[in-house]
């Protein structure tokens, strides 16, 4: 409570500030309203006492709790400063921002310099956040542990030595980040407001623009394609580049994770016809839009195939790398999933073999490849269970999958078969509730969000037991 009160009190008193660069109707809301979350995220934090032993199914609740908090803040905020007056609207532009998922049902032409800021802040929150579940809660409190970034050996600084250095490292390569794309789209010829929205949206993989015209201009375009490549690219490989342990050469993630680019566009152009180089380029800011899952909107070329937006489809349910705040089931999970398909075929010729799974020069504990194997099952459960009910409140079949896929691996934005863009206002809105757990449980990288719920139904259970008990109890004791 204490976090999400303090980092949403925080994000509106800064839109509150900004908003007084333009028209400043709102700053009374934002600023009042954020000033008194933070009061009460302050009074609450000096109450917490720590535990002595704190247990990872505990970390893994909390951040889930604090995710869902902090959607409900945003909401409320939404709703006082009138942004909606809808609370299923304000709900819905709440969790696709925290979540970063390029759906969006406000027109960012009426809303002023603070709302536009605290919607783009909110998902650069949720990209941080998204950053430390992959870097820091996962590996120190669930699972592949061994992928951490932590060994001190030959001197090395590592990223994540303990829990609260790597959020320390993270920081110190998300803002700078974020401040090198601001400047890029600065030096492109945007605003210093406009170019700082599309900065928060574009390292958060948040999607999240003023306007369809945001990107005509190319050199735009390529700052955006530059950002989204980036901010899709594990940061423990950044920080090895940065301390200097290891060259791009030995960073076989990053091969994969650029050579994944460059094959779509590769199917894109020969599916395609009578492409130049403007669109081959607009084809690469879609696949980078896609594999990041960044979901900038960007209009394609009418002569594509029916397989074009399917291989779209396929490259944001892989996802961006691990490490990242790109969604998706990640490149690292199907790496594991490929070598251990490869490993069984090797077991029925080898039965004695001892055979290893080993990723970026680690060998992968059974515990995580298990894990793997369970999250993948649970991504593509999440993803026809969401399509499912999709289907049932009345969207068609193809798009019901596409929604779904797009809300689990929080990316955007959702095409037809024919490649244009679908707007979220024209379905239904039992389609756009049905899509919100889904977005967070793909925020949250599926595993801690299942286990909060397991929790939840766990203590539920308990609680139940201990009534009907009771009950007994005071039955027994009448008779």
């Amino acid at each position: 409570m204490s976090a999400a009160l303090l980092m949403v009190g925080g994000l509106a008193v800064c839109s509150g500030l900004i908003d007084l660069l333009g028209s400043g109707s709102d700053s009374p809301t934002l600023l009042i309203t954020g000033s008194g979350m933070g009061l009460l995220g302050s009074l609450l934090l000096g109450r917490v006492r720590g535990p002595g032993r704190t247990r990872p199914v505990d970390i893994i609740v909390a951040t889930t709790l604090t995710l869902t908090l902090g959607i409900l803040l945003v909401a409320g905020l939404y709703l006082m400063t009138g942004a909606t007056q809808r609370p299923d609207d304000a709900l819905f532009e709440a969790t696709t921002g925290i979540t970063t998922t390029a759906m969006s049902v406000l027109d960012p032409a009426g809303l002023g310099y603070g709302l536009r800021f605290l919607r783009a802040g909110s998902q650069w929150l949720g990209g941080f956040a998204a950053l430390l579940v992959g870097i820091v809660i996962l590996p120190f409190f669930g699972f592949g542990g061994e992928f951490a970034d932590r060994s001190r050996s030959g001197g090395y600084r590592p990223l994540a030595p303990d829990e609260a250095s790597a959020t320390r490292n993270i920081l110190r390569l998300y803002v700078p980040g974020t401040g090198l794309i601001w400047g890029g789209y600065t030096l492109a010829g945007k605003s210093w407001f406009d170019g700082l929205l599309l900065a928060m949206s574009t390292v958060s993989t948040g999607g999240f623009t003023s306007g369809a015209d945001e990107f005509a201009d190319p050199s735009v375009q390529w700052v955006a394609i530059g950002g989204m490549l980036l901010a899709g690219s594990s940061m423990v490989t950044f920080w090895h580049l940065f301390v200097g342990r290891g060259g791009l050469h030995r960073q076989t993630g990053l091969s994969m994770y650029l050579g994944l680019n460059a094959a779509g566009v590769l199917l894109l152009v020969l599916w395609s016809t009578g492409v130049d180089l403007a669109a081959a380029r607009r084809l690469l800011f879609v696949v980078a839009a896609s594999v990041s899952t960044t979901g900038f909107p960007m209009d394609v070329p009418s002569e594509w195939s029916t397989a074009a937006p399917v291989l779209l489809l396929l490259l944001v349910s892989v996802g961006a790398m691990s490490g990242s705040a790109g969604g998706g089931l990640q490149i690292r999970q199907h790496r594991a999933l490929m070598k251990m398909a490869l490993r069984e075929m090797a077991r029925q010729l080898h039965p004695r073999a001892v055979l290893k799974v080993r990723l970026d020069r680690r060998v992968a504990g059974e515990d995580t490849l298990r894990q793997i194997v369970v999250l993948q099952f649970l991504f593509v459960a999440v993803t026809f269970s969401t399509a499912f009910v999709v289907a049932v409140f009345g969207l068609d079949l193809a798009a019901s999958i596409s929604a779904a896929v797009h809300a689990t691996a929080t990316a955007g934005p959702v095409r037809g078969l024919d490649g244009v863009m679908v707007d979220p206002t024209e379905w239904p809105r039992s389609v756009r509730l049905a899509l919100l757990p889904a977005m967070v449980f793909g925020r949250l990288s599926i595993y801690p969000a299942v286990v909060a719920v397991a929790s939840l139904l766990s203590l539920l259970r308990d609680k139940a037991r201990v009534s009907r008990r009771y009950r007994a109890h005071r039955h027994g004791g009448s008779l």
